[in-house]
């Protein structure tokens, strides 16, 4: 049996690595996904990793709300 390794990665490493995707209008949601298939990752694996950070989160659940994807709750309000 052949065991895969998978590379850890922090969540500053993965912005920087889809930054050039953001520059040119990507959404953070798409940007994550066409990076998860870029690299092979399973989605729930690179979620576990975005999870990690409180600015990815902000911005996917901002990114979320304006694309009325999820309704915005009095924590986000907070934030913002």
């Amino acid at each position: 049996m052949v065991e895969t390794l998978i590379k850890t990665k922090s969540p500053d490493l993965i912005h920087h690595e889809i930054s050039d995707m953001l520059s040119k209008g990507v959404s953070y949601i798409d940007a994550l996904v066409l990076y998860s298939q870029k690299e092979r990752i399973e989605i729930e694996s690179l979620a576990e990793i975005v999870k990690k950070s409180t600015i990815f989160k902000e911005k996917i659940r901002l990114e979320a709300v304006e694309m009325r994807l999820m309704k915005p709750d009095d924590k986000f309000s907070k934030l913002c």
